[in-house]
């Protein structure tokens, strides 16, 4: 008992003296090897056992101060920094060197002191550079242009958002990259023998993205000129002779279109696809064009960038109903303020393309929606509307130059006709049994053409975007046809005054 208590002194001393000759060498701070130190007495090198899963670095240093007889802490720093660590019986020596290795850490002690102080291991100082590299193309993720183009809940993220990600991946651990959305430019820190492999996924990846011209026709039809288009015309579609052109539609050998047209309740029709003369689109769209009931709605050309969505919209703000809001006011009082409830209705279509500057196809996913509001029911005198939707959704591709025609979208409009006698119809009381009203459903189809085109950089040069020219070049409606609808046309104006 007593040679051990002489040994736990001279140990002590030698110790002192150890410290004694730092601090008369000015050394400040010196690391120690354990395994190296003469003054650690061979108690310290006892076999230790430690189980831990996601501890703070301060509960394992505590504990294996404890278990190994050295004093610890942690800088404040890294004292909250997690731990996972396993060890049986393993040495003082190996156990410190493991948990400190694989945690990036090392340790020091201060001059006069007995206290190990755990700091993480510092990272040697390196020299590095900054650049500043405007995008041509890309745009940074924080850009306006970003904020302002999004649609819907799918906010645009931005083209250089792929170019950064690529380059967090080339950049060492000292590198750093900012945006600046006022310039679109990227910072980029790093040491000087990355850059030329900055520089070169710079140039690789910030090119210019195709864009994509888009030709839409909407067309308002009655279901009765859609049946004439889907006359039977024998084993084969209506065919002629001129410059052929692609087309994609929902029909079938015998009728050009199905009569399982898209409603709320029923499946989207399957398309199939066929070739189609550019005669013979040309000779659709003038036979839809020369009917007195059909409604040119729109034909917009939209150009849209790879990738990203294009939106027409003919909408109306149509009142629905009437909301009631209840104000709050001083004393104890309320007032009520009855506006009118609105929402859009109209034709909405929604058209994203993707481009593939290989084969010279674009894959479109696109989305039409019509939204009408017909008569509902009554409250407390007053009549409101309801809105009905209908829509589908599909997803194709198609060539550069091929057009796609969707229909199948009805709808039903309610139209009253009055009849009267002249004169007599206008008399206060008895003109009633002199007029006669007349309710009828009329059913009306949305058919919509797209042809998209891939425009290049070298045609945005020399100004030749596709022009979607009228195709009656090709083949025009007979002379006296065209003089039986402008008849029509001005019967109609007459009766109209």
């Amino acid at each position: 008992m007593t040679g051990d208590l002489m040994n736990k002194c001279l140990s002590k001393i030698l110790h002192l003296l150890f410290l004694g000759i730092f601090i008369f060498s000015n050394t400040p701070v010196y690391a120690i090897n354990l395994a190296e130190s003469k003054f650690v007495d061979p108690e310290y090198s006892k076999k230790i056992s430690m189980d831990f899963k996601k501890a703070q670095l301060n509960d394992v240093l505590k504990i294996f101060s404890q278990q190994s007889g050295l004093n610890f802490i942690a800088g404040q720093d890294i004292a909250s920094k997690e731990i996972t660590l396993y060890l049986d019986n393993v040495p003082v020596e190996e156990a410190l060197e493991r948990i400190l290795n694989a945690n990036s850490l090392t340790y020091e002690i201060q001059p006069g002191s007995d206290i190990f102080i755990v700091r993480p291991v510092q990272k040697p100082e390196v020299e590095v550079v900054t650049r500043v590299y405007p995008l041509k193309y890309a745009t940074v993720g924080a850009s306006k242009l970003n904020n302002t183009i999004s649609i819907g809940t799918a906010a645009t993220s931005g083209v250089g958002i792929g170019i950064i990600s690529a380059l967090k991946a080339v950049i060492s651990e000292s590198g750093s990259i900012v945006e600046d959305p006022r310039t679109n430019s990227l910072i980029i820190t790093d040491v000087p023998t990355q850059f030329p492999a900055i520089e070169q996924t710079l140039v690789k990846l910030d090119v210019p993205v195709p864009q994509i011209l888009i030709e839409v026709e909407m067309l308002d039809i009655s279901k009765t000129t859609g049946e004439q288009i889907g006359m039977k015309y024998g084993a084969t579609p209506l065919t002629f002779k001129g410059a052929k052109r692609s087309l994609f539609y929902p029909w079938d050998q015998n009728n050009l279109i199905r009569k399982n047209r898209v409603t709320l309740t029923a499946d989207t029709p399957e398309f199939t696809t066929g070739t189609l003369d550019a005669s013979g689109l040309s000779f659709i769209l003038q036979f839809l064009k020369s009917q007195t009931d059909t409604k040119n709605l729109a034909r917009p050309r939209i150009l849209t960038l790879n990738n990203e969505k294009a939106e027409i919209q003919i909408k109306t703000d149509e009142a629905i109903g009437l909301t009631t809001q209840t104000n709050a006011s001083e004393g104890g009082l309320s007032s009520q303020a009855v506006q009118a409830e609105r929402k859009p209705t109209g034709v909405f279509l929604t058209v994203t393309p993707q481009a593939n500057l290989v084969t010279g196809e674009i894959t479109m996913a696109i989305v039409p929606k019509v939204i009408q509001s017909r008569t509902g029911g009554t409250f407390e005198g007053k009549t409101f509307k309801d809105t009905e939707e209908r829509g589908t959704q599909s997803i194709l591709r198609i060539k550069s130059g091929d057009t796609v025609i969707l229909g199948g979208l009805l709808r039903t409009d309610k139209q009253t006709t009055t009849t009267k006698l002249p004169f007599l119809g206008d008399l206060p009381v008895v003109g009633g049994a002199f007029r006669h009203k007349d309710d009828s459903d009329q059913e009306r189809e949305l058919i919509i053409f797209i042809t998209p085109h891939i425009v290049t950089e070298e045609m945005l040069a020399q100004k030749s975007l596709p022009n979607f020219e009228p195709l009656n070049r090709e083949q025009d409606i007979p002379t006296s046809r065209l003089e039986e609808v402008d008849k029509a046309l001005a019967i109609l104006e007459k009766k109209k005054l």
